[in-house]
């Protein structure tokens, strides 16, 4: 008996020197990065359905830029999660109250640039901090949970960020070295990682780091994404029913494909994409339901890149739900497409415009909302039209708008989302207006406004 006891109390001994032993470390084990995609569709963490209505460590040293056929995917292990404080999974590296970002002193009139997703909004301060706010069930905010609704107060979320862009609930960003972040909502495909599983933080896409290349724009659209390398080459995931990728041959690319060369820049939004060349030629993809490609009504959709002859010296696109605006060299502003809400601002609410139609000139940017547009003239004025049952036009009432009408001055750029807009002034300082239930004006209310106010975050 005495030597069952004995042995009883050395075994108890034993286990409190183990115990002990874990106590003094305050270091977890690491969790290992994945080296490979799930074979199985994980299921999206967040819960909530869709509107109704329908837009730490870096990869390792830089190897040769792919010279892979244009519609092939790029081999890939997977993606390398990149949170604030590290590498990781998605589950194991969040943002943090003790991260650098989450320390980020936000300067109210320190903003340089803009972006708006359906009814959320991301935003660039002076120094490379990327900050967001709004809506963020599917972790499109990127603050590292699924806040739902909405998130009440600007979120930093990353570090040395030089172009971001938003589409319905999902976002890209491009870091200064080329590394392309993306996170929100994956149930398409749209993070390019070969799974469906969201993300609520960003995320690198380890695909494109491996080969090398450096990112330098990036266009989100409702369920895909495009990424533009250095070089020209233009890589497209996500979804593809409608030819929106550009000759892609599935319905779904889960991963980055290099689907045209030569580009100097992307557009994508609804189910349908533009690209224009460093020769100056114009190129659509996707669906011409409404003939949001300006191709005649003829064209139901293209499932590769199509030439657009019938516009040119165009410097960039602003695309809607189903529609199209264009700014030329001159300045003037050309809409084409979908006009059952005046979106088009020619003057009327004719149901669909075929052919390319002036709306006005003298113009520096445009922009596009699901059923909302405006432009910012050469004199920093912001003129809107279309959708305005939210006050997402700014003018002070819920009257649609076939009419550019002046609702703001001093502008710099200029975004919209499905309800709401906002804009970024020369000042530095960034006012918003529209919709407000999922906290899009970041005031800290509910209540919907009908002209701009400015954003504070104090």
């Amino acid at each position: 008996m005495k030597k069952h006891v004995r042995m009883l109390l050395a075994f108890l001994l034993t286990a409190c020197l183990l115990l002990a032993a874990g106590c003094g470390s305050d270091k977890p084990a690491p969790t290992p990065a994945p080296t490979q995609a799930p074979t199985e569709a994980p299921i999206e963490a967040p819960t909530e359905a869709p509107a109704a209505n329908d837009g730490g460590e870096t990869a390792a040293e830089a190897t040769p830029a792919p010279t892979q056929a244009i519609g092939t995917e790029v081999s890939s292990s997977g993606m390398t999660v990149v949170g604030v404080g590290g590498t990781g999974t998605a589950s194991d590296t969040k943002t943090t109250e003790t991260s650098a970002v989450s320390r980020a002193n936000v300067d109210d009139n320190g903003w340089v640039y803009i972006a708006s997703g359906y009814d959320y909004i991301m935003a660039l301060q002076a120094d490379g901090t990327l900050c967001g706010w709004g809506r963020n069930s599917y972790g499109q905010v990127g603050s590292g949970t699924y806040k739902d609704p909405c998130v009440m107060a600007i979120q930093p979320v990353l570090t040395d960020i030089v172009a971001v862009d938003a589409g319905k609930e999902h976002t890209a960003a491009a870091g200064k070295d080329g590394t392309l972040y993306i996170w929100g909502a994956n149930h398409e495909s749209q993070l390019g990682d070969n799974t469906h599983q969201g993300r609520d933080e960003p995320g690198s896409a380890k695909s494109l780091v491996e080969t090398g290349e450096k990112i330098i724009d990036i266009a989100p659209g409702m369920t895909c994404t495009f990424a533009l390398a250095e070089d020209g080459t233009l890589y497209g995931f996500g979804a593809n029913g409608k030819g929106q990728l550009g000759g892609y041959a599935d319905k779904e690319a889960p991963l980055p494909a290099a689907v045209a060369e030569d580009v100097a820049s992307v557009y994508s939004a609804g189910e349908f994409s533009f690209i224009i060349k460093k020769d100056g030629s114009i190129w659509a993809a996707g669906s011409n339901k409404r003939g949001q490609l300006g191709l005649g009504e003829e064209v139901d959709q293209c499932t590769a890149w199509t030439e657009v002859t019938t516009i040119s010296d165009v410097v960039s696109f602003a695309l809607g739900e189903q529609f199209t605006l264009a700014l030329k060299a001159d300045g003037t502003v050309w809409a084409v497409g979908r006009n059952n809400r005046g979106q088009l601002g020619i003057g009327s609410e004719e149901k669909a415009i075929y052919q390319w139609t002036q709306v006005a000139e003298d113009a520096k940017a445009v922009l596009a909302g699901v059923e909302t547009a405006g432009m910012v003239k050469n004199d920093g004025t912001l003129w809107m039209w279309g959708l305005n049952d939210f006050g997402q036009v700014g003018n002070g009432d819920k009257v649609n708008q076939s009419s550019p009408v002046q609702v703001l001055d001093g502008v710099k750029m200029a975004d919209c989302g499905q309800s709401h807009g906002v804009a970024l002034k020369e000042d530095g300082s960034i006012w918003v207006w529209g919709q407000n239930k999922y906290y899009q004006l970041c005031d800290g209310t509910t209540t919907d406004c009908l002209t701009p106010k400015q954003v504070v975050s104090k």
